[in-house]
């Protein structure tokens, strides 16, 4: 990222490696962080008294507010405690689907394929109201792009993987030297930036699948790629995006830094708007991940919220600066 900013660029970078927390951020840097680390920050804040760090981020449940035409698959949201009582996985994500942390990620429940004797086995140790993404898996992905949006626009993207056959988890990224043809950023970012629209969210990164269909379609027009998912822009990989597009980059990072005087609209926004981390019985999925109404237009309005990490992400990164406690 440093090597991709202009010379005279206004940013001026400072590292730190995690080890410890750090003391030296100030209101209104721009903070680029893994979340862990902000749990485990944020806990020794706590701990001498002192303003936490709050960053914006989309509902764990953003995506299941997005037409099916844009996922390519169902996307659900259920807590762990519902899905340890179920009897079957719905119809509609098949017999093995995705499963992760909605909105974040844990160690011992990474991304992956499971059916739902591996599911509830895996989520044996989750809290009770941690939120979990269940979707469809999409066959033949070709390959994978990065968008960056902000105010409502594109300001940087780029390729960040090819898929070495159709269903193949075998993957060669653009750190290994994948190239990717200029044909895809258009289809790229626009279904990128309708997506944000649709969902409400901004200053994020939305990873974004084109099918091997799509990848040896010679007219862009007709491309139909897919919204994986999206992250805030203050914890997503810095990819190949060029001058003008890392600026863009870290322009959306500090968006995400917001102070305290703008957290109580931002709930209150966020209520009104009804978009609070939901989860639905068995017999309710059917409302996810459905065609909505040719009537729909773009949501208009912002359901990025202050960020709330997952129960059990919290569980799992909170006693990393334990030492540190009470301690400058």
């Amino acid at each position: 990222m440093i090597q991709q900013l202009r010379k005279d660029s206004h940013w001026h970078l400072a590292w730190q490696d995690g080890l410890a927390p750090s003391s030296g951020i100030k209101v209104g840097d721009a903070l680029w962080i893994d979340p862990g680390l902000l749990i485990a920050q944020n806990v020794w804040l706590r701990s001498l008294g002192r303003p936490q760090l709050k960053m914006l981020s989309p509902p764990a449940n953003w995506l299941t507010f997005l037409d099916r035409s844009l996922l390519g698959r169902t996307v659900l949201v259920a807590k762990a405690e519902d899905i340890r009582g179920w009897s079957e996985l719905p119809r509609e994500v098949g017999v093995r689907p995705w499963s992760q942390v909605a909105g974040g990620r844990v160690p011992t429940f990474s991304a992956a394929r499971r059916n739902l004797t591996q599911l509830q086995k895996d989520l044996k140790q989750a809290p009770q109201d941690s939120l979990i993404q269940i979707s469809g898996h999409l066959e033949a992905i070709d390959q994978e792009w990065n968008v960056v949006i902000l105010h409502g626009r594109a300001v940087a993207s780029s390729g960040y993987c090819h898929h070495m056959g159709p269903d193949s988890r075998e993957i060669i990224t653009v750190f290994d030297g994948a190239h990717f043809s200029q044909n895809m950023r258009a289809p790229a970012e626009k279904i990128a930036v309708y997506a944000a629209q649709q969902g409400g969210i901004d200053a994020v990164c939305m990873d974004i699948a084109f099918l091997a269909s799509d990848s040896s379609n010679a007219t862009w027009k007709s491309m139909r790629p897919i919204v994986l998912e999206a992250n805030p822009a203050w914890c997503c990989t810095p990819y190949d995006y060029g001058h003008d597009g890392v600026e863009g980059f870290m322009a959306a990072i500090q968006a995400g830094r917001i102070s305290e005087s703008e957290i109580a609209e931002r709930v209150k926004a966020n209520t009104i708007q009804g978009c609070e981390d939901k989860s639905v019985s068995l017999n309710e999925l059917q409302h996810y991940g459905q065609t909505a109404p040719k009537s729909q237009t773009p949501f208009q309005g912002n359901r990025m919220t202050p960020y709330r990490p997952d129960s059990w992400m919290i569980s799992q990164f909170r006693f990393r600066y334990r030492t540190y406690w009470g301690h400058d």
